[in-house]
């Protein structure tokens, strides 16, 4: 059988967090949140490369033959960052200790 591989958004995380905060342990909390964190800004950056490419491709003079190195580089470099998000919190935790995050 095969697993099932979720992440939590944070409008379905947020309330369960908020529970566990109050009740439960709050490093695992600390945690998810940091690395739901990371995420958010892997996306904001992942956007802006979607909008620096678009762009590219709205110009008449600018045709995607001559372009697609710099294209791919932009993409590349977008899914280098959503990549560097750890798949759960205690990733993120161990990670984040060992200082490799910023």
């Amino acid at each position: 059988m095969d697993m099932l591989n979720t992440r939590p958004t944070w409008l379905t995380a947020l309330l369960p967090l908020l529970a566990f905060w109050q009740y439960g342990d709050r490093e695992v909390v600390r945690g998810e949140l940091y690395r739901m964190a990371l995420a958010a800004d892997a996306a904001a950056q992942s956007a802006e490369a979607l909008r620096r490419i678009a762009e590219m491709l709205e110009r008449d003079d600018n045709p995607i033959d001559t372009q697609r190195e710099k294209l791919r580089a932009i993409a590349l470099t977008a899914l280098t960052d959503l990549e560097r998000v750890p798949a759960s919190a205690p990733v993120a935790k161990l990670i984040e200790h060992q200082g490799h995050m910023h």
